[in-house]
């Protein structure tokens, strides 16, 4: 694990692998950090550099000093690009992650040679999602993070996952639990404040893969083919049994639709 100043703080990251075509940088959902990344790092890692970030405040990496906006988490990932050397890198981002993406195609597309948007959505909250997401964060910093569990689950996983994989149940949980109360708050505040995405998505240069999970709440199949259809050179991909976080709920075939697409790219 190593960590690399940027303007939201120190960005600690794990990463494997090697090989000549450009490495792969995976941005983690809300609220849990990079080892959600780790059944795609190993599975990946023999083909190219794998590079997951802990955003501020998440993981290992220190809380932000500021409550930042997406943009600012965007611009953390260039200044962590920019310390690892990497010219251009095939970006993925689940969730907020995806929200986080959008942010880095505005800011420097020149170094994105590919994109990966999983269970994630272009537009920007509705008044009642914000208005969730202020009182989220009240709770958050009134209780701390272990209210969090509780409130999330049902959200993220599906329900045959909660059902059936206790092991996936437990591992989300204790990713929640990691976080701290002020990076999980100025997490909220900037996806309650990010810009639409919408009238980028024509614009998007990349071959692009969009994937996402049958029965994801959040981002639904219909709001996620409906996505994929409006950005050119794109796959869409929906995994059977698995909710808003499919890459964890159903690993094998998010792999081979990723390993797929980056054969490709």
């Amino acid at each position: 694990m190593r960590q690399y100043r940027t303007n939201g703080g120190p960005m600690a990251h794990g990463e494997s692998g090697s090989g000549p075509k450009d490495p792969l940088v995976l941005l983690h959902a809300f609220p849990l950090n990079r080892r959600m990344w780790v059944p795609q790092v190993r599975a990946l890692n023999g083909d190219r550099r794998v590079i997951a970030p802990d955003y501020p405040g998440f993981g290992r990496s220190p809380r932000p000093c500021a409550q930042p906006d997406v943009r600012l988490y965007a611009e953390g990932v260039r200044e962590f690009l920019d310390s690892l050397h990497l010219e251009r890198v095939a970006l993925g981002g689940l969730s907020m992650g995806g929200y986080v993406a959008f942010a880095c195609l505005r800011l420097f597309p020149e170094r994105i040679s590919a994109l990966v948007l999983a269970n994630t959505r272009p537009d920007p909250d509705p008044e009642e999602a914000r208005e969730t997401r202020r009182e989220l964060a009240r709770r958050v910093t009134e209780e701390g993070v272990e209210i969090l569990p509780d409130l999330q689950m049902e959200r993220l996983l599906s329900k045959r996952t909660i059902r059936e994989k206790p092991e996936v149940v437990e591992d989300v949980r204790g990713m929640i639990l990691e976080s701290s109360p002020d990076g999980v708050v100025a997490a909220l505040g900037a996806m309650r404040e990010r810009p639409d995405s919408t009238d980028l998505l024509g614009e998007i240069e990349v071959p692009t893969l969009v994937v996402g999970g049958e029965e994801d709440a959040i981002s639904s199949p219909e709001v996620m083919e409906a996505m994929a259809g409006k950005i050119p050179d794109s796959r869409y991909v929906t995994l059977p049994n698995a909710g808003h976080l499919s890459n964890l709920e159903a690993p094998e075939k998010f792999n081979a639709a990723l390993a797929g697409f980056l054969a490709r790219v």
